[in-house]
């Protein structure tokens, strides 16, 4: 419908913005994926934003920032802790966290400034190595409070809100480098976008928005109705997950993987059984990310920027690499720009193939490792520092296994071509890209909840149960 002349000339008139906007309000809402309240104020800062255009960035802001007062956690983990930190010292969440989150907004104004007043210093060159140095000292002097102190509260949750945030303000520290100059405080507002989602920064930054962003009412339309074809869409998928887990766990209560791999440990499994809970648990993931990413995109493209999806049909992926680009978009943007891309440009560079491999492990790996051990750290609250470290070990050969399959599905020079026919082309190259994705899943997740032992047990019973 967004090539149809007669759609995107109704998408222009005053019925056609409202038509639209309610049609996406209630494709999203039907996802079942995102809070009442949370859509009010989706639906609130869409209205301002069709009724006032030339307020688009203000009204944006505005939300966002009282988004972000609200709910600045992206894990359930971190809002958990804040909640018992808030009881420790018999106080409110929200006294602890607004704070907490007004002193962080202050913080990342103040470094966001500090790109102009010292742009050849590290806070400038480096600014995600920065955030990281700055956020780990505020992590060790958390672990330092006693239990159930006013200080300990407040470092806790500021230590939650930064890391939750942490892309976001590396993102626009970035922009500071470029040549679109965003009002500071803007920036500011995007530390939490009225769109949700995890830690990874979905649209990136104001300067990377401006690039998608509709020149003209016609361009807006035809942004509109792509972003109400996005909403439909992820609302389909939504629906497919809920079929999926209904047919999976009620209809024929087949277990979920993590299930799977605790009852294999105890040889309460089968090798059918297991395969059957890893090739699900694989199509469940793929549904829900899509779902979730088409989601975020359509909001964001009803603002008027028409950004890439975030899931493009991962299933037609041949390669390793061509599934990682297609199946989380922004998440590999994020790996490329903040770890790829400064390894590619400093080392290696007489060795080509040596060079992509290095800049592929500190992306796919060592970065990887870095983003999701950073977001998880509230395990360190109730766990001693050996315990929680202790979690990350399955993790570990997640991120190593990835980061090496990744490096030879760019590297090889072996790869299959349409000359070598169509079973093996089409059909063989495929499966082997699912057979990978579904087999370093076992090893995902940072938990206490299947040890390194127990995934590498069941990982061998696919084959020798």
């Amino acid at each position: 419908m967004d090539a149809n002349p007669i759609a995107i000339a109704f998408a222009q008139t005053n019925w056609g913005i409202i038509v639209l906007h309610i049609a996406l309000i209630a494709a999203i809402g039907a996802t079942g994926r995102i809070a009442i309240p949370t859509l009010i104020v989706i639906a609130a800062t869409l209205a301002g934003i069709a009724i006032f255009p030339k307020r688009r960035i203000l009204i944006f802001v505005t939300s966002s920032l009282l988004y972000v007062l609200i709910r600045p956690f992206r894990l359930d983990g971190w809002t958990d802790v804040v909640n018992l930190q808030s009881q420790a010292i018999e106080a409110s969440r929200y006294l602890v966290q607004i704070p907490s989150v007004i002193m962080f907004l202050i913080f990342a104004v103040f470094f966001l400034k500090a790109m102009t007043w010292a742009p050849t210093k590290m806070m400038a060159k480096r600014p995600l190595i920065s955030l990281y140095l700055i956020w780990t000292v505020f992590l060790l002097l958390a672990m330092a409070m006693p239990k159930g102190s006013i200080a300990g509260a407040f470092l806790w949750t500021f230590v939650g809100v930064m890391v939750s945030c942490i892309y976001f303000l590396a993102y626009s520290a970035v922009d500071e480098r470029s040549k679109v100059k965003t009002p500071l405080l803007a920036k500011a507002g995007l530390m939490r976008p009225i769109w949700g989602g995890g830690s990874t920064p979905i649209g990136k930054s104001f300067g990377y928005l401006n690039k998608f962003d509709a020149k003209n009412a016609e361009e807006l339309a035809v942004t509109r109705l792509k972003a109400v074809k996005l909403a439909v869409w992820s609302a389909l998928l939504a629906g497919l997950y809920y079929a999926m887990e209904y047919v999976a766990r009620d209809l024929y209560e087949l277990p979920t993987l993590t299930t799977s791999i605790l009852a294999n440990a105890k040889g309460e499994s089968s090798i059918g059984l297991n395969w059957i809970s890893l090739i699900y648990n694989y199509f469940l993931d793929l549904v829900i990310i899509a779902a979730w990413g088409h989601m975020i995109v359509a909001v964001i493209r009803m603002i008027g920027y028409r950004i890439p999806r975030n899931t493009r049909n991962p299933l037609a992926s041949r390669t390793l690499a061509e599934f990682w680009n297609r199946y989380h978009f922004f998440h590999k943007e994020l790996l490329v720009d903040f770890f790829f891309y400064p390894a590619f440009v400093r080392y290696f560079k007489k060795s080509p193939k040596l060079r992509i491999a290095f800049a592929t492990f500190c992306a796919a790996g060592a970065g990887n490792f870095l983003f999701h051990a950073a977001r998880d750290t509230h395990i360190f609250v109730d766990n001693s520092m050996w315990k929680a470290l202790s979690m990350y070990q399955s993790v570990w050969i997640y991120f190593l296994a990835l980061a090496v399959g990744l490096i030879f599905s760019q590297i090889n020079p072996y790869k299959i071509k349409p000359e070598h026919g169509f079973f093996r082309y089409e059909i063989v190259t495929r499966l082997n890209v699912c057979a990978f994705f579904c087999l370093v899943k076992i090893f995902d997740g940072i938990t206490n909840v299947g040890t390194l032992s127990e995934r590498t047990e069941f990982l061998t019973s696919l084959v020798f149960l």
